[in-house]
C-alpha cells in the first residue's frame, strides 16, 4: 500500500490529508529522507502520522507532551506509548519501605528513576531488580515471585510494537545511548509539534552542574575557573573521577531505600559529567557557559553548560530512514535552515480549514513595549486590557505576556472588577497550586480569565474556554541568557524566528475546531512590526489573519 492510497476504517480522509499523503508518497518514492510538513490546526496531522507509521514503519511518533502521546494511543489502538521513569512507582523502593499503595508511593516520589534497576559488573550491566526481571523475562532468576515493573512493561511493549509514541527526551536517549537495542532503529520517525525540536534538543544536550555535585564528591567549587571551558573541563574530569570512586560499590539486597536512591542520584550526575565533557571536547566552539549562580551567602549554586548552534548537532539525533517534521507554525525552508538540514523537501498547506472570521487578530498597537520602555506604555496597555475584559463580560479569556513580573504588574493595574476574574496560571505558581488545578477552576468559572507567561503553547482552550485572547507583550527570548544573546548577535533571523513561532502558537490557543471562534487582540506594536518584517517565516495559512489589513 502506498501513502497516497492509505485508508483507515472509521476515518474519512480530508482533502488536505489526501494532498499531504499524495505529495509525501511522491517524495518518498524519489528517495526523500527529510520531509517538512507545514499544516495548520484542523488539518488532522495525527492521521498523516498514522499513515507514515503504517506504510513506511515500523515508526516512532515523537511528541512534545504526554497529552499528545495519550491522544495518539486513544485515537489509534495499535499505537503504544513509552513514558519516562518518573511516571511510575518503584516497587523495589516500595518493598524496602513497606509501602503497598501505588498512589502513596507516587506521592512520596518513590518513582522508577530513583530505584536501582541494574548494577555494573566486570561483564557490563546486570539486572538487580526482580521487578525488572519479571517485566523483561516473565520470571526472576532465583524463582522469587515479584510484581512486574510497569515502567519496563510499557517500555518493552513500546519497543516491540511497530508504532510507538514517545517524547523527545526519551527518543533522543534511545537513539544516542541505546541505538543498538532491538526496536530502536526504525525506517520512519514522525516529529509532531516539530517547532519544539530545537528547544527539546537543547534541553537534552545541556547540563546543569549544581552545588550538590560538590557535596557528593567533597570537591571545592572555588578551586575551578567557571568562566572558561578549560576550567570547566578540569572540573568535570575531577567530578567524573570522584564519582567513579563513590560508585565502585553498588547497593545490595541489604541496602536501605535511602541508600539506593542516593546511589541512583550520584549515578545520574556521574553520567551527566561524562556526557557534557565529551560533547564539549568534540566541539568546544559550540558550547557556552551561562553565568554561574551563587546564593545570598556567596556559596556556589549552579553552572549551566549549553550548546550554541543546534544545526551542528540536531541532524545527528535524527533517524536513519524517513524523518517527517510536522507543525502548524513553521515554514519549510526556514525550519530546515534552523535545524541544519542540507537535504529536505517541503509540503505546505496554504489555507486553514477554519474560517478567518473565527480566528480574527486585531493589532491594536497600543504601545511599543520593551524591557527599557517607560511605565506609561504599560499603563496605557492595562487600561485597554481592562476595557476589553469589560467588553467580554460573561466570557472566558486568555492573556499572554512575556514574564511573571509583567503578569503581576498588569494584574495590579486592572480595575478590581476585572482583576477579580483573573487567575495567574504558570507551570509553577506562587501559592503552590498546580496548573491542572488552575485549569480545572477556570473551566468551572463562566467568566474566568487566565493570565500567563507560559501558556503560549501546549494548552487547548477550545470552545467557550476562551472567546478572546490578549497578547500583552511580544515574547522575545531572554537576552540575559548567554546562549540566546550569542545566537541573536550572530544571526538576528534566528532570534526573530523563535519569537514568531511563539507568537503564532499563542494565536492558536483558543480556536481548535471549524465551529470554534475567538478574537485575539495584540497590544504591543513590536509584534505587528516583527510579523511584517518576518513575512517569509510566517506559514501561508496565517497570512489571511496576520496580513488582512
Amino acid at each position: 500500500m502506498s501513502l497516497a492510497k492509505f485508508s483507515m476504517a472509521g476515518w474519512r480522509m480530508r482533502p488536505e490529508q489526501s494532498r499531504i499523503l499524495t505529495e509525501m508518497d511522491r517524495l518518498v518514492s524519489k528517495g526523500a529522507t527529510n520531509i517538512i510538513v507545514s499544516a495548520p490546526t484542523g488539518v488532522g496531522k495525527s492521521l498523516v502520522a498514522k499513515a507514515v507509521a503504517e506504510v513506511i514503519g515500523p515508526a516512532w511518533i515523537v511528541t512534545s507532551t504526554k497529552h499528545l502521546q495519550d491522544q495518539y494511543a486513544s485515537d489509534f489502538k495499535d499505537i503504544k506509548t513509552i513514558k519516562g521513569m518518573a511516571n511510575f512507582p518503584c516497587y523495589q523502593l516500595m518493598g524496602r519501605l513497606g509501602i503497598k499503595d501505588d498512589p502513596a508511593a507516587m506521592g512520596k516520589r518513590l518513582t522508577c528513576d530513583k530505584g536501582q534497576c541494574s548494577a555494573k559488573t566486570g561483564k557490563g550491566r546486570v539486572s538487580v531488580c526482580p521487578h525488572k526481571e519479571v517485566a523483561d523475562f516473565g520470571h526472576t532468576s532465583n524463582g522469587r515471585p515479584a510484581k512486574p515493573c510497569h515502567y519496563y512493561l510499557q517500555k518493552n511493549a513500546g519497543l516491540a510494537a511497530d508504532q510507538s509514541a514517545l517524547n523527545y527526551a526519551i527518543y533522543f536517549t534511545l537513539t544516542t545511548k541505546q541505538a543498538g537495542a532491538p526496536g530502536v532503529s526504525r525506517p520512519a520517525v514522525v516529529f509532531d509539534e516539530a517547532h519544539t525540536i530545537e528547544d527539546e534538543a537543547v534541553r537534552f544536550v545541556s547540563k546543569d552542574i549544581r552545588a550538590s555535585y560538590f557535596t557528593d564528591t567533597r570537591l571545592d567549587p572555588t578551586s575551578y575557573d567557571m568562566e572558561s571551558l578549560d576550567g570547566v573541563l578540569d572540573m568535570l574530569d575531577d567530578l567524573r573521577q570522584a564519582y567513579a570512586k563513590r560508585l565502585a560499590v553498588a547497593p545490595d539486597e541489604s541496602s536501605s531505600a535511602e541508600h539506593i536512591m542516593r546511589f541512583k542520584t550520584m549515578e545520574r550526575r556521574f553520567e551527566a559529567a561524562v556526557d557534557i565533557a565529551a560533547a564539549i571536547r568534540a566541539d568546544p566552539s559550540n558550547f557556552v557557559l551561562q553565568d554561574p549562580k551563587y546564593g545570598d551567602d556567596g556559596q556556589f549554586k549552579m553552572l549551566s553548560v549549553a550548546p550554541l548552534d543546534m544545526s551542528k548537532i540536531l541532524p545527528g539525533l535524527l533517524g536513519p530512514g524517513v524523518n517527517v517534521f510536522m507543525s502548524a507554525t513553521i515554514r519549510p525552508a526556514v525550519f530546515a535552515k534552523m535545524i541544519g538540514l542540507d537535504r529536505w523537501e517541503g509540503i505546505e498547506i496554504s489555507e486553514s480549514p477554519f474560517p478567518a472570521s473565527h480566528r480574527r487578530v486585531e493589532f491594536l498597537d497600543i504601545a511599543r513595549l520593551t524591557s527599557k520602555s517607560p511605565p506609561e506604555g504599560e499603563i496605557r496597555v492595562a487600561r485597554v486590557v481592562d476595557g476589553l475584559i469589560s467588553n467580554h463580560g460573561g466570557e472566558r479569556g486568555l492573556i499572554l505576556t512575556s514574564s511573571k513580573a509583567r503578569c503581576r504588574r498588569l494584574l495590579s493595574r486592572l480595575s478590581p472588577e476585572s482583576a477579580s476574574r483573573v487567575n495567574m496560571a504558570h507551570s509553577e505558581n506562587d501559592n503552590g497550586e498546580s496548573l491542572k488545578e488552575i485549569m480545572e477552576r477556570h473551566a468551572s468559572t463562566p467568566d474566568g480569565i487566565l493570565l500567563s507567561s507560559s501558556l503560549w503553547q501546549g494548552v487547548d482552550l477550545k470552545d467557550d474556554l476562551a472567546r478572546f485572547q490578549v497578547i500583552e507583550k511580544c515574547p522575545w527570548p531572554y537576552l540575559g541568557d548567554r546562549r540566546v544573546e550569542a545566537l541573536a548577535r550572530a544571526d538576528r533571523s534566528w532570534y526573530e524566528y523563535q519569537t514568531i513561532v511563539k507568537v503564532l502558537q499563542g494565536f492558536g490557543r483558543s480556536v481548535r475546531g471549524p465551529d470554534d471562534w475567538a478574537v485575539t487582540y495584540v497590544m504591543d506594536s513590536t509584534v505587528n512590526g516583527l510579523l511584517r518584517r518576518g513575512r517569509r517565516m510566517v506559514p501561508l495559512s496565517y497570512h489571511d489573519v496576520v496580513y488582512a489589513a
